[in-house]
């Protein structure tokens, strides 16, 4: 008999992968992850002693006729001339590791249908991967050399690829484009210490995956990428039916990266409404989280993030914000006690009420003059914003600097910044408020009863209005696309290119609405006419067209695809838009009718 310590208890999937087992019932966690049958667990107590004598016996045989028998010389094969350091070569018939090797258990991708470029199920990181310059340069073997005496050793043929796997790919590329010290960085803890939740790591490699895919040309990347969304969303709804799992700062998280998902893929319109149910879903954690969120520095980020993005789609559609949010005011004032994000709580309280401000006078719930009165308190408050917060916090101020006019820089102006990651961000959002407060305040204007000298100066007051904050955004971009250099510039330019997708979506239609009848052409991508060569209004909406085109090509935010479009596709549609286009008094009586 023999004692043989205490064994693993256990399913058979996870020892055969050397994989902790967490033992839950029915079924452990790793195997419902990787969809497959769990086999149950073994009793250690019937594997602790066992009868070893025939396998000692057999053992001992084996050994005798080791030593019994003539040992071969080991002989180096010769070659000429010596090496002179370590040789690297790859078996050219060695097929590169397919997706199923990697990512055991998850559906292939060849079992979900997709607009991949390719129909190959490999991810080639020879080719595709390895020459991405965000990689690491960890295949370096010159260092290798000072191992090995050079003077008559053969060359050392490695028979297969050293290649990194694509879920630390798609990892890494998360990690480098989203996250910095002032972004994200508590995922960076969580995945160090190694605690993350399974549904959050396949989220954020479905993000990396998915954004590296749209700058990169992977065979396979976008399946693969998909083949993780769908898994991790799977996981995400196990979890939330968790009364406890669905209050945690993780899977809170899942869903914001889920949603970002669908921002960079953007396929359509399942995609928009799939992020609209994200956003929805977040919603309803933040108020079932509750009051106690705020007491972590986390949970009071996650709040802001994922209620910035409420607030848009509520915005956007005209909707009432959720109530809770005003009465989760003064919790977070608390728990924040001032600090440098104060300025964005103020900022969005006055989002909050021109949002229902919105969803009021769509509904018909509120006068003309009414309303009237309350866009110019709006105009007003928001004004006061802007003296304030730059007034109280050095942190928030900007300032103009002329740089080398370029294709990225709009009129060789930008804005340099204090440096905080989401000072540009917030800035965007308050020059896109302004823009949209002017749209509520034109349309009022048409139906209150004013000469026409007292309307054409309104309508002149907003236009001046438009313009300035239209160039502001432009002068803010560059900052959020990374190329504002000497100036602050973003270290996370896929989080900042998000943020500047709707304030670019409405400087277009400023700068368009001015462009006049050149802003067809522009629209359809077809030659600005002769008369038009050197309308700088149409050489600005050229330039933001042009933006949104980046973010989608080369920074892999897909999304903006759908914005340009939306903003192409409502200029075609109203032609009435264009002020040089069709004079304002045709366009209010066109409006009347």
């Amino acid at each position: 008999m023999v004692y043989r310590g205490k064994p693993s208890a256990g399913c058979e999937n996870c020892r055969k992968a050397k994989k902790r087992c967490d033992l839950e019932q029915p079924a452990c966690l790793r195997c419902v992850k990787l969809k497959k049958i769990c086999t149950g667990y073994r009793d250690t107590t019937a594997l602790q002693i066992q009868d070893e004598s025939e396998s000692v016996k057999r053992k001992s045989e084996k050994q005798q006729a080791r030593a019994s028998s003539p040992q071969p010389t080991l002989q180096w094969q010769q070659q000429s001339p010596p090496p002179e350091r370590l040789a690297r070569t790859t078996s050219n018939h060695l097929a590169p590791p397919t997706i199923t090797d990697t990512l055991a258990g998850i559906p292939t991708p060849g079992s979900i249908n997709s607009d991949s470029t390719s129909s190959s199920d490999t991810i080639d990181l020879e080719h595709d991967v390895l020459d991405s310059p965000w990689l690491p340069s960890v295949f370096d073997f010159s260092a290798i050399d000072s191992l090995f005496d050079p003077l008559n050793l053969p060359p050392v043929v490695i028979t297969h690829p050293v290649m990194p796997k694509p879920d630390d790919i798609a990892a890494t590329y998360f990690f480098t484009q989203f996250t910095s010290n002032n972004n994200w960085s508590f995922i960076r803890d969580f995945w160090t210490q190694g605690t993350m939740n399974p549904c959050l790591d396949l989220a954020i490699k479905a993000c990396g995956m998915a954004a590296l895919g749209n700058v990169e040309t992977i065979a396979g990347g976008r399946q693969y990428a998909r083949s993780m969304y769908t898994v991790a969303l799977g996981l995400l709804n196990d979890a939330l039916r968790d009364p406890k799992q669905s209050k945690t700062d993780e899977s809170l998280i899942a869903v914001a990266m889920l949603s970002r998902y669908e921002n960079l893929t953007c396929d359509g319109e399942a995609s928009i409404e799939s992020w609209k149910a994200h956003i929805r879903g977040s919603t309803q954690l933040l108020k079932v989280r509750g009051k106690a969120q705020f007491k972590t520095l986390i949970g009071r980020m996650l709040f802001r993030e994922m209620r910035a993005q409420a607030t848009i789609m509520a915005i956007w559609n005209d909707e009432y914000i959720p109530s809770f949010f005003r009465e989760y005011e003064d919790a977070l004032e608390t728990y924040e006690q001032g600090g440098v994000f104060k300025p964005i709580d103020l900022l969005t309280t006055i989002c909050f009420d021109m949002a229902d401000l919105r969803a009021r006078i769509r509904e018909g719930k509120i006068a003309p003059t009414e309303a009237v009165q309350q866009t110019s308190e709006l105009e007003t408050r928001f004004i006061q914003w802007a003296i304030d917060c730059p007034g109280n916090d050095e942190r928030w101020r900007y300032t103009e600097m002329d740089v080398a006019d370029s294709e990225h820089v709009w009129d060789g102006k930008v804005f340099s910044f204090a440096g905080l990651t989401v000072t540009p961000t917030i800035w965007l959002t308050y020059f896109n408020m302004r823009i949209m407060l002017t749209r509520v305040q034109e349309g009022l204007c048409r139906h209150i009863h004013f000469s026409d000298k007292e309307r054409e100066e309104q309508m002149h007051y907003y236009r001046r209005t438009r313009r300035q904050m239209t160039d502001n955004i432009c002068a803010t971009v560059p900052v959020a696309l990374g190329h504002s250099s000497p100036a602050y510039t973003s270290p996370c330019v896929l989080v900042t290119a998000y943020g500047s997708l709707w304030p670019l979506f409405f400087a277009g239609t400023c700068a368009l609405e001015r462009t006049g009848p050149a802003a067809i052409p522009i629209c359809r991508g077809e030659p600005i006419p002769p008369s038009q060569m050197y309308n700088k209004s149409a050489a600005q909406a050229q330039w933001i067209l042009g933006r949104l085109s980046y973010i989608s090509q080369r920074v892999g935010l897909r999304w903006a695809d759908g914005v340009a479009a939306t903003l192409k596709g409502d200029f075609m549609a109203a032609e009435h838009l264009l002020e040089e286009y069709v004079p304002w008094s045709q366009a209010l009586i066109a409006d009347k009718n």
